[in-house]
């Protein structure tokens, strides 16, 4: 018996589970979550997050947020998230090119801070992505 996992984004809820764990990295480094785990509050870091269901592992790419642990519930509150198998390898290639060419050419006009953020969610995608 695991514990109920209800992760949150703009577009709604994403899932609203029984999981036995869940393991994603907050500022401070990463975390893994079980039943019963101490309550606590932090923000998320752009980075892979994984939870285990039923025995088996299920593999996401989270964009940012926060989590809130209580004795009840395990919420997380994303900017966005992307299931693994959902990943398109060549568009997150893309991507990563795209923002790379923005930061290297400084051109006045760009957002800098958009092009970072684009940068760090294509080279979590191409992590996930690449670990097959």
């Amino acid at each position: 018996m695991g514990f109920l996992l209800e992760i949150i984004t703009p577009k709604g809820i994403y899932l609203n589970e029984e999981v036995d764990s869940l393991t994603i990295k907050l500022g401070s480094g990463y975390r893994t979550f079980l039943k019963g785990h101490t309550p606590l509050i932090g923000s998320l870091a752009y980075a892979p997050m994984h939870l285990i269901k039923n025995g088996k592992m299920e593999e996401y790419a989270v964009h940012g947020g926060a989590i809130n642990v209580t004795k009840e519930k395990i919420s997380v509150v994303c900017n966005a998230i992307e299931n693994k198998k959902d990943i398109d390898k060549n568009r997150a290639k893309a991507a990563k090119e795209r923002a790379e060419k923005r930061l290297k050419d400084k051109n006045p006009n760009v957002d800098i801070k958009r092009a970072q953020l684009a940068l760090q969610r294509a080279l979590i995608r191409l992590e996930l992505a690449g670990k097959d």
